[in-house]
């Protein structure tokens, strides 16, 4: 059984639970109960059996350093970012006490506690059950001033350096942030980004050399790669090496490089490719023409003198399965943070 804050749902059940376990000059009402579950849900505790509720704890925070009376019959005290929780109530229904749920409950309050950060805690008990709260290192301070319910009440307190932390809790937590980062991290990987260093100046200015790139493996999941795009593939030549270049032919177009200016099917006017390195505005080399299959793509880096890319492979030509992702932006070296759009039109 899990320790859980209730809902407005559980209403009648909490109204249930403070009338079977206080006598009725002490039992909240249940207006009063209504309206501290909606003020302050937070500092309400339950365990439930068999979707019922069997035991509970409710209180408020506050910067008062006492519990007073006052405090039960208006939130005016209640400060959501107040140092001190004063708890108004431990109950368990009769069928249920003598098996450890209230000293469950209070164990979950008092490691929250610590992980708020409070400076503590302070509860109201009849003398009898003084040694209870002892157990869990609370210390009586003596008979309280308070009249709730015509019953003489000492009061308790516990400090957060006096809680025992469950460092048992505390691993397993640690191991489970650490399995759900690592899950995350696996599936981010695999099905939505990829992470790649650039080893060489092939795609000079646009990437520099050991710039790392991120890449979204989603973008061609739902659409077709697109001239201009700079795509992370697997090299044709030796599909166990990952390469970065820019998207110039389309499935089914030709592409012809002449005196270092790329035309597509025949066209007068070359493509505007305005990302180029100024020595690659100073190549004059002429190529093809290339005749893109069907489901394949011609790729060429943007620092033309100095790429080894589709011109100079054995096999030519990238197929559409074989696109991993686009690059997206230049996260590191921090300085040189930057998001790679597109780039090639006429």
């Amino acid at each position: 059984m899990k320790v859980n804050n209730p809902g407005k749902k559980d209403l009648d059940q909490l109204v249930m639970l403070e009338q079977e376990t206080f006598s009725e000059a002490e039992a909240a009402s249940r207006e009063s109960i209504e309206r501290r579950l909606k003020a302050h849900r937070e500092t309400f505790w339950v365990l439930k059996k068999d979707g019922r509720i069997i035991a509970g704890i409710n209180g408020i925070t506050t910067n008062e350093k006492d519990l007073s009376d006052a405090m039960y019959t208006g939130e005016d005290f209640y400060d959501k970012k107040g140092r001190w929780l004063m708890i108004f109530g431990v109950s368990t229904l009769p069928d249920y006490q003598h098996n450890g749920y209230a000293a469950k409950i209070m164990h979950e309050v008092l490691q929250e506690t610590v992980k708020c950060k409070l400076d503590g805690v302070v509860l109201t008990c009849k003398e009898n059950m003084i040694p209870f709260y002892e157990q869990f290192g609370f210390v009586d301070e003596g008979v309280s001033e308070s009249e709730h319910g015509g019953v003489v009440w000492h009061q308790m307190r516990i400090r957060r350096r006096d809680i025992k932390r469950d460092y048992k809790q505390d691993v397993i937590d640690c191991i489970v942030i650490v399995v759900v980062a690592a899950v995350l991290a696996f599936l981010l990987g695999r099905f939505v980004i990829l992470n790649c260093n650039v080893p060489t100046g092939s795609m000079l200015e646009t990437i520099q050399l050991g710039d790392n790139i991120i890449g979204s493996r989603l973008t061609y999941k739902f659409s077709d790669p697109e001239r201009g795009d700079i795509a992370i593939f697997k090299w044709p030549d030796d599909e166990s090496q990952v390469y970065i270049k820019r998207i110039i032919g389309l499935p089914g177009e030709t592409v012809e490089i002449i005196d270092g200016k790329v035309y597509i099917n025949g066209s007068d006017t070359p493509l505007k490719e305005d990302y180029l390195s100024d020595e690659a505005r100073t190549d004059v080399r002429s190529f093809g023409p290339y005749q893109v299959p069907e489901d394949c793509y011609f790729m060429l880096g943007d620092n033309r003198p100095n790429s080894a890319d589709a011109r100079l492979w054995e096999n030519t030509y990238v197929k559409r399965d074989k696109i991993l992702a686009k690059a997206e932006f230049v996260y590191f070296p921090f300085s040189q943070i930057t998001w790679l759009g597109n780039g090639a039109e006429y």
